[in-house]
């Protein structure tokens, strides 16, 4: 049997697997192999004195499972070691404590239960043991102490500093104050990384005690980051895509409601195994003074992964009970009820689904998100499911006891907290939403009545801010254009054409290279793409209907282009084509352009010949506008101004368009385009030239105007 725990020095690196969480705890040699209470502190002292120091132990540090303390109580004067009278000198018997049960809210027993009745254990057979004894983070072993100073922000924002390590300790999370000396007693050579406050936005007066466990950023310094040896990808869990969720939704019964929960401090709920300490101690202001941090901390690169694989388990003990449908997003959880009048044959569904996401493929590992992969939808891509739908829902309310507005459902928010209390998930009251045709998620506005998604008043206002902050500055370091490039491509998920507005940055994304904190200037189109933006953001209302599986109408449209001639589409066995300027190519246009304006024409006729609302398949043999509108952008200039165009057309007809790739020997538009026109019976309705184009292409019928820039 392994041991509980070595001696602090003998650190070996653990090794690391996709599907592993803790790793194999260690008990000294001369330890007795029994459970560990307070009969056996002694033993445990005595066995692993020569790994302890005499240390300070703050006086109100919890030890054991509770995050509340008996004494809360802490002065500034206390950790400003430099002013104060050092603490009283003790055995640190919170860390040999800590080092055998970790420090949660979580109830180990309770998920050891109800994982085994339901056949879990095997999907998430380490979970209760990282619970007890700490999770593995992917930190690996510290072989030189390394103390980088934090951020001046501690210092312009003490008394924010002072709450947030007040909090800390107080919470028994934060173990100390030590020096230097005493932590590598304990726990051998460590590394901290920077403490920095950061403002939250739209929070005055409120911050976030971030660290950054990517510093140092420049990978030739040593020692490297501790960020720099986790892969994330080791660290899956499911997500609640904005794409998962509009399935969940549009498969909703009528009369469906929603509430929204938020677990509290839910990265610091996961406890650390001992390994990982000397990668999360933390820096304090004052001379010589550290804390060791013992929980999972925000910042990780594996972080939100091992938090996610624990909320995995939750939800799918949740399902388990009968509770459903769940989707999460790291802590946020939407929690879906459906009329007891449904249930059977949405039981019925699921049963259907979980048999199609076994069909093609079942669970898949991406990265660092898990998802399960259902049928082909009619747009050619596979649902995307963040659940297995093992479990069938259940009726869990009593009707007798339940609120009358609650009846006619299958759960309510007392069943949520039953099933939470047992397992020790604590839910933010502040954040609780309850249930509700209406609900916040992903940082929109869902609504299960009208089926719309909305970008919510706050996010128009904050967006607003961000690009007013930004143009008061001429340039900018990474941070900042990836933090604005960040919120706007959020809002795209509401408005698609706002992708075609977002290459300027997305082009400045690139250019900084291995010098992140030198200011660059914006490309010189950024202004008129930010101007775009405010425009949108002062819109009363922006908002879309929640994306569904749609039937897609297939007319055999195609389009083509050649260079040496002109541009075509066919509809069918009907056509119309298009002639090239003699000097078009210039100023950056090239055939992808030209084959981008053969997709303006044929998109244009398609939607006005369509009705509202209709998804339309379209052809074409170039990968540059095919793919290119898969995303809905362009990074060649030219092609993606034609792009703007057809989102705009778009927007008028609320039409969708799918674009298809078609070799060219097999695209009837391609001979039309090189000037082998079909009989002119088969002729199409003429289509408006743009203005912007006009002095480049002309009708097939029309003359050519030599110019004087022939190419």
């Amino acid at each position: 049997m392994s041991r509980f725990f070595a001696t602090a020095r003998l650190r070996v690196a653990p090794e690391f697997a996709p599907s592993v969480w803790v790793a194999t705890n260690t008990i000294s040699a001369g330890a007795d192999r029994q459970s560990y209470g307070m009969a056996q502190k002694a033993k445990l002292e005595e066995a692993n004195k020569d790994a302890w120091s005499t240390t300070k132990v703050w006086p109100s540090a919890s030890i054991g499972n509770s995050f509340e303390v008996a004494n809360p109580r802490l002065t500034s004067k206390i950790i400003d070691v430099q002013d104060a009278e050092r603490p009283t000198m003790v055995p640190s018997l919170a860390l040999a404590e800590r080092r055998i049960k970790g420090l949660t809210t979580y109830n180990p027993s309770s998920w050891s239960r109800e994982l085994s009745k339901y056949n879990l254990t095997g999907k998430y057979p380490n979970l209760v043991k990282g619970i007890t004894q700490g999770f593995i983070l992917g930190i690996p072993a510290i072989t030189k102490t390394y103390t980088p100073r934090n951020h001046i922000s501690i210092d312009i924002h003490h008394d924010h500093y002072m709450e947030n390590i007040d909090k800390e300790f107080r919470f028994g999370r934060y173990l100390g104050p030590y020096s230097r000396s005493e932590v590598e007693a304990v726990i051998g050579p460590f590394q901290s990384s920077p403490l920095s406050l950061v403002p939250k936005e739209g929070k005055p007066n409120k911050f976030r005690a971030v660290h950054d466990f990517s510093h140092p950023h420049n990978p030739a310094i040593s020692p490297p980051s501790i960020n720099s040896d986790i892969n994330a990808s080791n660290y899956p869990c499911t997500w609640g895509t904005f794409e998962t969720v509009c399935l969940v939704i549009a498969r909703l019964p009528s009369g469906s409601r929603a509430s929204v929960r938020d677990v509290a401090a839910a990265y610091r709920t996961i406890p650390a195994h001992q390994s990982q300490w000397p990668g999360l101690v933390v820096r304090l202001k004052g001379k010589d003074s550290y804390a060791i941090n013992t929980n999972n901390n925000f910042g990780l690169a594996s972080a939100g992964g091992v938090y996610g694989q624990l909320a995995d388990a939750g939800v799918d003990l949740f399902r388990a009970e009968g509770i459903g449908p769940i989707s999460k997003w790291v802590d946020d959880h939407v929690f879906f009820s459906i009329r007891r009048s449904h249930l059977a044959l949405y039981n019925a569904s699921r049963a259907r689904w979980r048999q199609e996401i076994k069909e093609n493929g079942g669970r898949i590992h991406d990265g660092s998100r898990i998802w399960y992969c259902g049928k082909v939808m009619p747009n050619g891509k596979h649902e995307e499911f963040d659940e297995d739908c093992f479990a069938q829902l259940q009726v869990v309310s009593n009707t007798t006891t339940c609120d009358p507005a609650d009846q006619e459902y299958c759960y309510n928010g007392e069943d949520i907290d039953a099933i939470s209390s047992r397992l020790g998930i604590g839910w933010e009251p502040s954040k609780t939403i309850p249930f509700g045709s209406s609900f916040p998620y992903l940082g929109f506005i869902w609504s299960l009545k009208d089926h719309t998604v909305t970008v919510p008043e706050r996010k128009k206002v904050k967006y607003l801010a961000a690009i007013e902050k930004w143009e008061r500055n001429p340039t900018h370091p990474l941070l900042e254009v990836q933090q604005l490039h960040g919120k706007l491509l959020h809002v795209t998920l509401v408005v698609p054409a706002g992708r075609a507005y977002l290459t300027t940055l997305e082009a400045m994304l690139g250019v900084f290279h291995n010098r992140p904190f030198v200011p660059r200037t914006p490309p010189r189109e950024t202004a008129d793409d930010l101007r775009w933006w405010k425009a949108l953001l002062q819109q009363q209302t922006i908002s879309r209907p929640i994306p569904k599986p749609t039937p897609i109408i297939d007319v055999n449209a195609y389009s083509d282009a050649s260079s040496g001639v002109g541009i075509a589409i066919t509809v069918g066995k009907y056509w119309r084509a298009w002639r090239l300027v003699p000097g078009w190519k210039s100023e950056g246009r090239d055939i992808g352009w030209a084959e981008a304006i053969g997709f303006e024409f044929l998109v244009t006729h398609v939607v006005r010949n369509s009705t509202t609302g209709a998804h339309i398949k379209v052809y074409g043999d170039n990968m540059g506008v095919v793919e290119g509108w898969w995303s809905g952008r362009s990074r060649n200039k030219q092609v993606n101004c034609i792009f703007r165009r057809v989102h705009s057309l778009l927007q008028q007809h609320n039409g969708t368009i799918h674009t298809r790739y078609v070799p060219s020997k097999q695209n009837p538009a391609d001979p039309p385009s090189r000037g082998i026109y079909p009989n002119s019976s088969l002729l199409l309705p003429s289509i408006p030239i743009p203005t912007d184009i006009a002095q480049y292409v002309i009708d097939f019928d029309n003359p050519v105007i030599h110019t004087g820039n022939d190419v």
